[in-house]
């Protein structure tokens, strides 16, 4: 049930998971377009205006935590012993502009880097998890409960929607989650932002000026995301080769400024959009104040 921000960069077949950065919000929420953005040196540089409106890694985990928790306090109503399963805080990096910063191009190129844990935690989840019948997974899940509904079980009502389903309406997570919250689409103006930007004449000057940076490295490429397009999906690490492309690329982008200028284009479009709409976003922060304070209750009691 997490509410998940997920970016498709345009014109690049992969998914670019949009992390929560280091760098705050700086900037974040003011209308117009008008506020400082900083020049992108780091993937951490790069903080969008929507970030003020999506939960922080650190509140996504909490959220997560209590959903666990009051699922798990359900299920035992119905005589089910459900796990907890434990969230921390994801901590991603960004990659909305491909490879931006000089050390995680030298390091990593354009693989992803992969959280400490993540893959250890999700199969311990499941090898410790204890043995249950179909039955709970229906409880749990309301699987196989009447279109609408959540049936029963044992005499017992399942809530619509089994107990996740539950916990989630407890936590007001049905109201974060509407994408046509306050009758605008968040995660849309996200995705169009990006499209947008790279309409600019701001941003087409400098694409111009990084493909011709990187013609005279003796890479022919006439997109920015090219590279990353190329050889993200190329094995399980980066090669020497994409390593030394990436810090060309990065060396590109930093002499034209291409990231920054797609950031400071980004940021006026979703700044201007905020402002147009600042009613409906007002209520998006507005119901997930209510989503934390209902998680720290939950995990109190």
């Amino acid at each position: 049930m997490r509410y998940t921000r997920l970016v498709i960069a345009a014109g690049v077949g992969m998914l670019l998971l949009t992390g929560c950065s280091e760098g705050g919000q700086e900037g974040a929420g003011g209308g117009g377009g008008g506020a400082a953005v900083r020049d992108v040196v780091t993937e951490a540089d790069i903080v969008l205006p929507v970030s003020a409106y999506l939960f922080t890694a650190e509140q996504q985990a909490l959220v997560d935590n209590a959903h666990s928790t009051l699922a798990a306090d359900c299920m035992k109503r119905f005589g089910f012993d459900w796990p907890v399963k434990k969230a921390e805080a994801a901590k991603g990096v960004n990659r909305r502009y491909g490879v931006v910063g000089e050390k995680v191009a030298a390091e990593h190129g354009y693989h992803v880097i992969a959280s400490a844990g993540d893959s250890e935690h999700a199969e311990g989840s499941v090898s410790r998890a204890p043995k249950l019948p179909p039955e709970a997974y229906m409880v749990y899940g309301a699987k196989g409960g009447k279109a609408g509904a959540g049936g029963s079980y044992q005499g017992k009502d399942i809530p619509e929607g089994g107990c996740i389903g539950e916990a989630g309406r407890k936590l007001g997570l049905d109201k974060v989650q509407d994408p046509a919250k306050g009758k605008i689409g968040l995660l849309s103006i996200d995705y169009s932002s990006f499209g947008k930007a790279q309409a600019t004449p701001e941003f087409k000057k400098a694409q111009d000026e990084w493909v011709a940076c990187m013609k005279k490295s003796g890479y022919q490429h006439t997109a920015f995301l090219q590279p990353a397009e190329k050889y993200a999906a190329q094995g399980n690490s980066a090669s020497p080769e994409e390593k030394v492309v990436a810090k060309a690329d990065v060396k590109c982008k930093q002499e034209t400024k291409l990231a920054t200028v797609l950031l400071r284009a980004e940021t006026k479009i979703q700044n201007d959009y905020i402002e147009q709409n600042a009613a409906g976003f007002a209520e998006i922060k507005k119901d997930q104040g209510a989503v934390i304070k209902s998680a720290n209750e939950a995990l109190a009691n």
